[in-house]
């Protein structure tokens, strides 16, 4: 008898994981890319899935996010057409729509710019427009850990506290070896905002995490943050776990799909990609 969570039913088990599995496709498409030649270099999502699949895909019509850096994995999660995206991607690295504009054109995504600190008083500036003209949606914002520094965390989720904004910061793993504030979920209750560390790789924790955090912002109740922690694979070889393969298991563990259903996430990407090059 397979097991059915009420909290997270299995057809959105199912859901997360092709979701996440097209994220990857999509990311190793843009890998090849750049490998083959020059151009505008995008920022991989590799090992992020979790993190952006599981707060993003519940959104609700008329909610908007604000990107960690000039892509569009967050666009597919968002429910973009496959050809836009593909073509979006040609256009980036060819320069012929700069870093900064580039995701202006898509409705749920809040235009890039590349000042961290700029970026995320444009998301709070959003939230704030919502508040004000009485509407129930959020804004999601993803930033990486160490981007930017303690004393600007606490004047930027200060300032969301005291205008109970609705706004659920998404905070990412560092990159390469760059260190973040430490512990940064447990020093944001005291500047006015709930923080809730999750692991990186576990996409049903951060599931739960965000349906929480969506009912507090909605309901009223201001900010929150969710920081994102990635732990290693085995303890020891520095490797962090791999929330795609951690979701299979998952998935195979709880008798929620087959073998084959899950080995076969992400073929129909791949089998547009390779048409779109026809």
């Amino acid at each position: 008898m397979v097991h059915e969570n009420p909290l997270v039913p299995n057809a959105k088990l199912r859901q997360m994981y092709l979701a996440m599995a097209e994220a990857r496709v999509l990311d190793e498409h843009i890998a090849r890319l750049q490998r083959r030649g020059k151009g505008t270099r995008l920022e991989s999502t590799r090992g992020q899935e979790a993190c952006r699949v599981s707060t993003a895909i519940d959104l609700a019509p008329g909610d908007l996010m604000s990107d960690s850096h000039v892509g569009v994995v967050m666009d597919l999660i968002a429910g973009s057409k496959v050809n836009s995206l593909l073509k979006r991607v040609a256009e980036i690295r060819s320069a012929k729509k700069s870093a900064r504009s580039a995701g202006s054109g898509v409705s749920r995504l809040l235009p890039w710019v590349g000042d961290t600190e700029q970026r995320l008083e444009l998301a709070m500036g959003a939230a704030l427009g919502f508040k004000t003209a009485g509407q129930t949606n959020i804004v999601v914002a993803y930033v990486r850990h160490g981007e930017i520094a303690e004393g600007v965390w606490r004047r930027l989720l200060g300032l969301a506290s005291k205008l109970e904004l609705p706004l659920i910061f998404v905070v990412l793993p560092a990159a390469g070896r760059k260190r973040g504030v430490a512990n940064l979920s447990g020093k944001t209750a005291k500047w006015g905002v709930p923080g809730f560390p999750v692991d990186a790789g576990d996409a049903v924790a951060l599931y739960r995490v965000a349906q929480e955090s969506l009912g507090r912002t909605r309901g009223g109740d201001g900010a929150v943050l969710i920081e994102c922690i990635e732990f290693e694979a085995d303890g020891k070889s520095g490797r962090p776990v791999d929330p795609l393969t951690a979701m299979r298991n998952f998935l195979l563990a709880r008798k929620v799909c087959t073998e084959a259903w899950a080995k076969d996430g992400g073929n129909q990407l791949r089998r547009r990609i390779a048409g779109s090059k026809k």
